[in-house]
């Protein structure tokens, strides 16, 4: 069932706004699947249902050992499946781009699902701009559906560069971009197990805008124990891809300025991760990185507060101690 936010927003008139494929390119639909089986369907079918009729759909089976490959088979007349050695979603996503005929690309991953007006109203805003991103709404555990991305973050248009360093407030199901870029700036660092997405996204961002369509278009699933939402494990690989990424700028106030925004976020995000799970030292010992960065604003410090609030009680009832 979709979420009450994209319900909402699907027209009544979707055969009216089917597009002829003479006057629109192909898209080539990227969808990186690993051990996908429980919704790699829900994720196809929303890709079957898109308005925007010119398309093509390159499934790279990253080495699935469960069902995944047999539900694939089932939609052989629709979908292009490619099957590599299990390499991780940059290399999928780098494989479907490689094996694409469209001049644009899509990216969804096996377990979001799009609006079927997604392509549609992505590419009828392009403006003059080579690559697009929406917004969406959470789904998964603990989601209601009706929580959007832009609800947690502020998401700038066009001119976006200095605020996407501060933060990745791009989803890479959302993306739609002209290939000719990815051609121009590589593909996704195979090297990096997360945040990959980031790091081309800054590098496309600091010499192209980004159009935004603020419609929630795509439902992104979460997990509770997915990379991106271990605090211990993405942190340090969030600190260095900063510093990386602030290496190559220039050495002045408002770069400086900009890096410490962007590691007080990271710490910030952190701490309300490592707290989802119940990870209250390690929570607490982020809100603290925050903290010293910018110890004079009054948010740090109610984070700080809060997360040595909820470290003491969880200690309490726990018996723990700080490790």
């Amino acid at each position: 069932m979709q979420s009450p936010v994209i319900q909402n927003d699907i027209s009544s008139s979707l055969k009216d706004m089917k597009i002829s494929e003479q006057n629109h390119p192909l898209i080539s639909v990227v969808i990186p699947a690993y051990n996908a089986q429980r919704y790699i369907e829900s994720t196809l079918k929303s890709v079957f249902n898109q308005t925007y009729s010119n398309i093509e759909i390159i499934v790279v089976d990253d080495g699935s050992i469960d069902g995944t490959s047999a539900i694939l088979t089932n939609y052989a007349d629709r979908v292009r499946t490619i099957n590599t050695e299990n390499k991780g979603v940059s290399h999928a996503r780098n494989i479907g781009i490689e094996a694409s005929n469209g001049s644009w690309i899509a990216f969804i991953d096996s377990d979001d699902v799009w609006n079927p007006t997604k392509l549609y109203e992505q590419f009828s805003s392009l403006g003059n701009c080579k690559w697009s991103h929406c917004d969406s709404v959470y789904i998964g555990e603990n989601q209601t559906g009706f929580v959007k991305r832009s609800d947690y973050s502020h998401i700038p248009t066009h001119d976006v560069f200095e605020e996407l360093i501060v933060e990745n407030f791009i989803t890479t199901s959302s993306v739609l971009i002209h290939k000719t870029l990815l051609d121009k700036f590589g593909r996704f660092d195979e090297s990096l197990h997360c945040l990959e997405d980031w790091k081309l996204w800054v590098e496309i961002a600091q010499e192209n805008p980004l159009a935004y369509c603020d419609k929630a278009l795509l439902e992104y699933r979460v997990y509770s124990g997915s990379t991106s939402r271990k605090a211990r494990y993405v942190l340090p690989l969030h600190i260095e891809l900063i510093n990386n990424i602030f290496k190559a700028l220039p050495n002045n106030k408002v770069y400086k300025k900009l890096k410490i925004r962007a590691k007080t976020k990271s710490y910030t995000i952190c701490s309300y991760i490592a707290e989802e799970a119940n990870d209250f030292s390690f929570a607490m010992k982020c809100a603290y990185q925050a903290w010293l960065l910018k110890p004079a604003n009054i948010q740090a410090s109610k984070r700080l507060l809060s997360c040595m609030v909820n470290y003491v009680r969880f200690s309490n009832k726990n018996d723990i101690s700080v490790n």
